[in-house]
């Protein structure tokens, strides 16, 4: 379960039917900060995609300051904080870490590390998932 920026809970089973891209990361690490803005374009691409959620997990639960971090460097990704313990499955020790769960909330994605996300096979991978 995560909470948005209104406090409201949401869990992953509430999401099934859509594909969710999940992201773990901090402000003060460089790996996750040389990612984002591959999320945010690839974000972007699928804005208008009600089959596709992005959760950009603050791990420091500090919701003040990744707000503040997405808004300085003109991202608009959604951040949420965890509202519960992250099960190891999902987050182990490395961070950024991210997942993509399909529309049956299975992780079909696991990425621990940087990743260039708004390539075009990675955009590809989800548009699929969306269409199963």
């Amino acid at each position: 379960k995560f909470k948005d920026e209104n406090g409201k809970t949401v869990s992953l089973n509430s999401l099934k039917g859509k594909v969710v891209f999940i992201n773990f990361w901090a402000t003060w690490c460089p790996p996750c900060i040389a990612e984002m803005p591959s999320i945010n374009k690839l974000y972007s691409e699928f804005l208008d995609n009600d089959k596709v959620m992005f959760l950009m997990v603050d791990v420091d639960n500090n919701r003040t300051k990744s707000e503040k971090f997405m808004k300085k460097r003109k991202f608009d990704l959604p951040v949420y904080t965890p509202a519960g313990p992250v099960p190891p499955s999902y987050l182990g020790g490395s961070i950024p870490t991210t997942l993509v769960l399909n529309k049956d909330g299975k992780v079909v994605f696991k990425h621990e590390g940087m990743s260039d996300f708004s390539n075009g096979e990675f955009k590809s991978f989800l548009t699929k998932l969306t269409a199963e």
